[in-house]
């Protein structure tokens, strides 16, 4: 039985005032391991002018880990129902941003219920792995079914951020290091393999999404690769794709100013199709 979605953990900011909402509202899905305060950086801002809802995936922060395996159809379920709660503050489409495991459920529900999203942005999401690069994804679940969370933290931090970042941010690689070691383990294994499994159709469902996407990632992001931003752009109806220069797979958390440049540039004015990148 698919998880209740009015149990999720939801945390919902915006303007003091109505008059200074001047966007519709965003939903913000975070990465597998991590929680909603991955996008603690960047989240403020945002909401500053609009309703800003995220939320926890299920397995994560405060939202219940289900009894059984976890399905795409669970998650997308579940951002479907935030999606709802975020319409309800203010009669208006919201826009819809994932990352990494995050992105593959907003693609997923942008397939599916294309009413629902209005722009959507894809952030350092995989797309259309070939064995190869599925090889290394599959090695990290082995190692977390083996040996547990602490080692997959430590090889996540040096995927994620470069040593010198690492050096300049001990703060920031603390916090992230902690949330991903004190996950439960069951409802990690649970994420992380739908993770590596993604969702074998998404290749063609793209197709069907018609909202206006953004597909973006750092530039040395290793696992959610340029090609494949540029491979997602180019599958939905209405697609750019952004590459932000030296930057790996946590923009919100490595360089929370560019990355709040790229969110407002796409969400708060007109977008056209297009390649860029910068």
């Amino acid at each position: 039985m698919s998880p209740d979605p009015t149990s999720t953990h939801v945390q919902i900011d915006g303007p003091a005032s109505s008059l200074s909402v001047l966007h519709p509202p965003l939903v913000l899905v975070h990465g597998v391991g991590l929680d909603l305060s991955m996008w603690d950086l960047v989240a403020s801002d945002l909401a500053s002018d609009r309703v800003v809802v995220r939320y926890d995936l299920w397995g994560h922060g405060g939202s219940l880990n289900p009894v059984g395996d976890l399905t795409v159809s669970d998650l997308v379920a579940q951002c479907r129902w935030v999606l709802h709660e975020a319409f309800s503050v203010s009669g208006t489409t919201p826009d819809l941003v994932g990352l990494s495991l995050g992105g593959l459920v907003g693609l997923a529900t942008a397939a599916r219920h294309s009413a629902a999203v209005g722009r959507l942005v894809v952030m350092n999401t995989t797309f259309n792995r070939t064995e190869e690069e599925l090889r290394g994804s599959r090695d990290r679940l082995a190692l977390a079914e083996t040996e547990g969370l602490e080692p997959v933290a430590s090889l996540a931090i040096d995927r994620w951020f470069a040593p010198e970042w690492q050096d300049a941010h001990p703060g920031r690689v603390a916090m992230v290091r902690d949330r991903l070691a004190s996950n439960d383990l069951d409802a990690y294994l649970k994420a992380y393999r739908l993770f590596v499994d993604g969702d074998p159709d998404m290749p063609s469902a793209a197709s069907r999404i018609t909202s206006a996407t953004l597909a973006l990632t750092g530039e040395l992001d290793a696992g959610s690769t340029p090609s494949m931003s540029r491979a997602i752009a180019a599958a939905v109806v209405n697609g750019r794709s952004l590459i932000l220069s030296g930057l790996r797979h946590l923009p919100p958390i490595e360089a929370p100013e560019v990355c709040l440049a790229a969110l407002r540039e796409f969400l708060d004015v007109e977008v056209t199709i297009g390649m860029v990148e910068v």
